[in-house]
């Protein structure tokens, strides 16, 4: 995926892939609130074409801000008028300072998806340094201080609660529809966080908190529609991402809010294969800074990265094309590796594949087209091969069964190199139609 840092980036990499609390009063005060995988290949449905083109800067838009507050999540939700959403507001205090800096110094609605302290470490700050007219958390106690020193905060301040069942607020363009968290006790903090989806025309984002498979499950049973920009739940943990998760909501961006170099290793291998295999772009806070989208009421967007850490790694994912170049490539097609198969690699050959995908309105034919690696270990797509629209090919290392969908280079050993390696596609003239650098 082409990164920038400190500028717009616009990646293209686009693949195929696979909390209801009940709360008596819908509306209250603060002070009577106080009373009261096993993992699997992908490839389960058609994903839309390429990533939606930027509209004019001047175009009104929906804005959403995810922090940089390293392993945490903040994110920002601002429409066209200025009315602003604050979804969590980190690990620790600081953050109204980032909020100033970008102009804002007031909140519309204040929600904290879980009282964890990566979510909620900030938000006692906020409350009492700017003026919040709403808040809103999944309405579950818990034991902290920092819990418990925000509730205090929250019952002293003037702010109008919300409880967390499923309604619709409208802030100004902004629609922003809750998801609530499942009843239960005995279900962990993360899988009682509140989702929110935001809405503006046909952009939609996504933004569950923490929550694992379970309760994405649950929100699935609500009805999630596809959207536009997903924030991965739990910081892009293996627990927190399922291939029916991501034929529901399509997420054209994936956006993992996580901290550098950070003791739980988010986000896992796993669930990157899992974004990168169905999302045009996928954008990490620990390696690209603050991610901020434009989303445009017709549905398209522009991306733009901030200044990333100081101590951060760009990604050594990139795509690029050579000449001569047909005129199929591009915009047409989009090409993949996925080459750290789970475990040993010679032991599991087809835990390796490259996808290509179509992102066309019409079939492109790629019989008798090869596909090699820098050491020259090829491929040849068999002559009736052909990519349908909006479709795409696995073509696995080792051995099986080809089907229209499926191909097989039969090796006896691993292909793709681990360290870096170029994949590259060459029609029947072979000429060089894309190549893709890892």
């Amino acid at each position: 995926m082409g990164v920038g840092e400190g500028r717009s980036t616009v990646a293209l990499a686009i693949i195929r892939g696979y909390a209801w609390t009940q709360r008596h009063r819908n509306c209250m005060t603060v002070t009577s609130m106080a009373r009261i995988i096993t993992l699997f290949a992908f490839l389960p449905a058609f994903w839309p074409g390429a990533a939606a083109q930027p509209a004019p800067q001047d175009t009104p838009a929906l804005e959403l801000i995810f922090l940089s507050v390293g392993q945490g999540d903040g994110v920002v939700i601002r429409s066209p008028e200025g009315r602003v959403v604050l979804v969590d507001a980190g690990p620790a205090s600081g953050i109204v300072r980032v909020l100033r800096e970008r102009e804002i110094d007031s909140i519309d609605l204040a929600i904290s998806t879980h009282p964890h302290a990566d979510h909620i470490g900030g938000m006692d700050e906020v409350i009492r340094q700017l003026p919040v007219r709403y808040y809103m958390d999944n309405g579950v106690p818990h034991t902290t201080s920092i819990y418990r020193n925000l509730l205090r905060t929250v019952e002293r301040s003037e702010v109008t609660y919300l409880a967390p069942v499923a309604r619709r607020i409208g802030l100004g363009s902004l629609s922003l529809q809750v998801l609530p968290p499942p009843d239960g006790d005995t279900l962990a903090l993360n899988n009682r966080s509140v989702g929110v989806v935001a809405e503006f025309g046909e952009f939609r984002a996504l933004l569950t908190g923490d929550s694992e498979i379970e309760e994405l499950h649950h929100f699935l049973r609500l009805g999630v529609p596809p959207v536009t920009v997903l924030k991965a739940a739990h910081h892009g943990s293996r627990d927190a991402v399922s291939p029916a998760w991501l034929s529901a909501t399509k997420p054209a961006v994936v956006v993992i809010s996580c901290g550098l170099d950070n003791p739980y290793g988010h986000p896992h291998p796993w669930a990157l294969r899992y974004y990168q295999a169905v999302a045009s772009e996928v954008y990490r806070t620990d390696r690209h800074g603050e991610v901020t989208v434009r989303g445009h009421r017709d549905g398209t967007y522009a991306v733009v990265t901030g200044e990333a850490a100081s101590d951060s790694r760009p990604s050594p994912d990139s795509v690029t094309f050579e000449e001569p170049v047909t005129p199929v490539a591009e915009g047409v097609l989009s090409l993949r590796v996925f080459a750290d198969a789970p475990g040993n690699d010679h032991d599991n050959l087809n835990g390796e594949y490259v996808v290509i995908r179509n992102l066309s309105h019409a079939a492109v034919v790629v019989g008798d087209w090869t596909l090699c690696d820098t050491a020259a270990h090829c491929f040849t797509l068999p002559a009736e091969a052909a990519i349908a629209p909006a479709d795409s090919v696995v073509i696995y290392t080792g051995r099986g069964a080809a089907d229209r969908h499926r191909y097989y280079m039969n090796r006896g050993q691993a292909v793709w190199n681990n360290r870096g390696d170029a994949a590259t596609l060459r029609n029947r003239g072979g000429h060089v139609v894309i190549r893709y650098v890892y």
